[in-house]
Formats: structure tokens, sequence, C-alpha cells
């Protein structure tokens, strides 16, 4: 037993034992100090020494210095999502003279193929055994079938979000792509709230329009810049970005819904449609494009390779915390991206871009710091002190 846990749960014992002790005792009243002799305070001292610690009290103790840490998991997982995607972004800057749909056929691979041997060794290698496919297996069970569907319908729509979002950069730089890409805090806590019964909070809803104004400002409209109107191929690419995002939106909703469906399924399907998708997509349109050359093909590689660790941190994300946060946390996506494109593309951002990305910034700590009030005990004069976040 770990040093720790026991003088902690020791000392948990100890106070009670005192406690009661001296409730139960009646005090002399012509001498108060009677409760408090130097022989009694011996024989205390010995029965605390000799307190037996149960294997309850050590995981009691376990048990809450755990919940400290879950409490947080799913806002990390999804700020480590963030990180990667805004990485992949930069991947697919640099592959240059590649078609959006052959950078995506590369990049689902990555999805696909490290799914498969952790489907196999969960099914023959490990205690889980069939147990991975208990919410999708067999089909003659109506609710596995329905739930079989939203993993394809999660599939289809994360597919096509990142295939628009890959279109999309090839009209605009990361940070405008991303921006507008993180604005699906909005739909993804409204959706959440009609389909998924999760709570919406007041606060919770001024954080996403602060982050829709911190889109709208990074964006650079002409009514900020002072120009004529919109270029033609901002528009293009600003619409594209935006189609990313309505799916992304519902995406994330679909998610939350499976969350239950063992990640390397959900990974798996994700890989398998989009690979699929692409080739029939690449084959049609004859934009197939093979790697040349050891930088190629470490840039591809690295790419797939993201993929499968922005999926596997986003799905865990998702089942351990509520959609809205979640959605809300992933528009780092923003920071990381204009982090990328001053240290790796020289292009440093202008007054106009560091505005909307503090407000960004303000927008996602106020979310997390609402979520550290909730985990607190309901009379810590914290909460007491900053209850109006709680609405």
């Amino acid at each position: 037993m770990p040093a720790t846990f026991r003088t902690a749960a020791i000392a948990v014992k100890a106070q009670a034992r005192l406690r009661n002790r001296f409730a139960n005792k009646v005090e002399d009243p012509n001498n108060p100090y009677s409760n408090h002799s130097e022989s009694e305070s011996d024989s205390e001292d010995e029965e605390i020494k000799e307190i037996p610690v149960t294997p309850a009290d050590v995981a009691e103790v376990k048990k809450e210095k755990k919940s400290k840490l879950r409490r947080y998991r799913g806002m990390l997982l999804a700020l480590l999502s963030s990180l990667i995607f805004s990485l992949t972004a930069l991947l697919v800057k640099k592959l240059e003279g590649y078609h959006p749909i052959s950078i995506a056929l590369w990049r689902f691979q990555g999805a696909l193929l490290p799914a498969i041997p952790i489907i196999v060794h969960k099914l023959f290698f490990s205690k889980v055994g069939k147990k991975v496919l208990d919410r999708v297996w067999p089909w003659s069970n109506l609710k596995n079938l329905g739930m079989f569907g939203l993993v394809l319908l999660r599939s289809m729509l994360s597919c096509n979000s990142l295939l628009l979002h890959f279109y999309s950069l090839q009209y605009m730089s990361i940070g405008d792509a991303l921006t507008i890409a993180s604005s699906t805090p909005i739909f993804v806590a409204l959706l959440a709230k009609v389909f998924l019964k999760e709570k919406c909070g007041l606060v919770t809803i001024i954080a996403s329009l602060f982050t829709l104004v911190g889109v709208a400002v990074i964006t650079r409209p002409p009514m900020l810049t002072g120009e004529e109107g919109f270029d033609t191929k901002t528009l293009i690419g600003s619409a594209l970005a935006l189609g990313c995002m309505l799916l992304a939106s519902i995406s994330f909703t679909v998610l939350r819904c499976i969350r239950k469906v063992h990640y390397s399924i959900t990974t798996l399907m994700f890989g398998l449609w989009g690979s699929v998708e692409n080739i029939v997509l690449a084959i049609a349109l004859h934009v197939f494009k093979s790697p040349s050359g050891l930088k190629e093909w470490a840039l591809i590689g690295t790419l797939a390779f993201l993929t499968f660790l922005g999926q596997c941190a986003i799905i865990l994300a998702m089942k351990a915390e509520q959609a809205g946060p979640v959605a809300v946390v992933r528009t780092f996506d923003v920071i990381f991206g204009v982090i990328w494109q001053i240290i790796i593309l020289h292009s440093f951002p202008d007054k106009i871009s560091i505005i909307g990305a503090s407000i960004v910034v303000f927008a996602v700590g106020v979310c997390g710091f609402r979520k550290w009030l909730r985990g607190l005990p309901v009379g810590h004069p914290t909460r007491a002190r900053f209850r109006y976040l709680m609405m």
C-alpha cells in the first residue's frame, strides 16, 4: 500500500475518532482541562498509530484523486486534438501541387490502417473480446442497427467536412480557414440542446457568441479593412469553410450520440468511408497523385499519423465531456494556426488578427473556468463568489 494513501486514510479516521470521543465525554466543570491530560493524550496517540486502514479507505482516496484528473480530461483531449488538426492544416499547405481529394485520400489512411490492428487485438488478444462490437452488432437488434447507422452518418459528415476544409485551404490562409471552422460551438450548443437535451447555460451561449465575434474579426471584413468589397477568392474560400463548419457541427452532435461505441470502430468506419469516397472521386475526376520523393512521403506519412491521433483524441474527448465545451475548446485551432503561420510560413498577423484571437481565447478561458467552478462543492466560497458564471 503506498505510503501517501495510508497516511491520508489514517489522518481521516483519526480525526473522526477524536471528534467522537470528545463529543461523547462530559467535562468536569471544576476542571475544564480534564479531557486533555497527559496520560490520555498518550493513549490517544497510541490508538491513532494502531488504527487499521482498510482497502475501502485506500480506494476512496484513490477515487478522489482520479476524479480531479477526469474532471478536465475531456477538455484536455479536445485541446490536444486542436493542436493536431492545426498541424495537419499546415501540412496540407505544404503539399503544394496536390488536389484536395488526393490529399484527403492519403490522410484517411491514417484513420483506416491503424484501426485495423487495434480491432484485431481487441477481438482476439484482449479481455474485451467481442464486447468491442456490442453496440453495433448483431444487426438483428434494431438498436444496434440504428447505432451503426449513426456511425456511418458521422463518418460521412466528417469525411465531407474534412474535404471542404482542404478545398478552403486552397483559397484562404490557415488562420482564416480555421477561424471560420472554429465557429462550430454556436451550432453544436444549439444542436446538443435540441437533440441531446444537454444543458446550455447563458454563459456558454455568451462565450460562443464572443467566439463568433472573434472569428468575424480575424476574417477581416471590408467594414474593418476599409476595402470596397470582398475578393472573389475570399468569398469562395469562406463559403467552403462555412460548409465545413456546418457539417462538423452536426458531426460533433452525432459523435456525442455514439460515444458508447468503441473508439476503434468509429475510427475504422471514418477511415473506410473516407477512403472509398475519395478513391471514387479521385478516379472519376482524374486527380489522384502519389507522393514522389522522400520529402513528400514524409509529409504524407506525418499527415496520416496525425490524423489517427487527432481522431482518437476528439472521440475520447466527446466520451468524457459534453459536446458544447469540447467544441468551444476546439476554437484553439485558430490560435495554433496563427502560431504556425508565424513560425513556419513566416506570415505575421496584423492588429485585427491579434484582437480577434484575443477574443477567442477569452471566450474559451471563461468556458474552462466555468467548467472548473461546476466541479467544486456546492458550498465552496469560490463557487459562491463567481456564481453568476454558473448561469
